[in-house]
């Protein structure tokens, strides 16, 4: 029935603080700026598309909570990536990157809107 995943939606209550997170920590790149609160972003590698959509209702997951979240792949250590992501404030919710396959290590974080993102690579 589906073949791949094109472009992800990220819904987000402010645009310039998801967009500064987006663009600012993450490293991605504004493709397409469809009014205040709607932009396409793309990642350095050009392989991820973020479809963002401001003005919606901030809600941040409790612990149990069903939550579709998302992996991104690290272009490198995903321990150097951890600790990026920490000195830059970004709240995590794992202690350290945890393997959970030879050479394979995963963690998740928090956007600004408690949007939950994993992020998963090699040491």
């Amino acid at each position: 029935m589906f073949e791949g995943c094109d472009t992800l939606a990220v819904y987000a209550g402010d645009m310039s603080r998801a967009k500064a997170f987006y663009t600012g920590v993450l490293g991605f790149k504004v493709r397409a700026e469809l009014g205040p609160d709607l932009c396409f972003l793309v990642s350095e590698s050009g392989k991820l598309h973020l479809y963002l959509e401001a003005g919606h209702r901030v809600v941040r997951p409790a612990e149990g909570d069903c939550r579709l979240g998302f992996f991104l792949q690290t272009g490198g250590s995903v321990f150097e990536t951890f600790e990026k992501l920490k000195g830059a404030g970004v709240e995590l919710l794992d202690d350290a990157p945890e393997e959970v396959s030879e050479n394979t290590y995963v963690f998740r974080f928090l956007d600004p809107d408690g949007n939950i993102l994993e992020a998963v690579g090699g040491a």
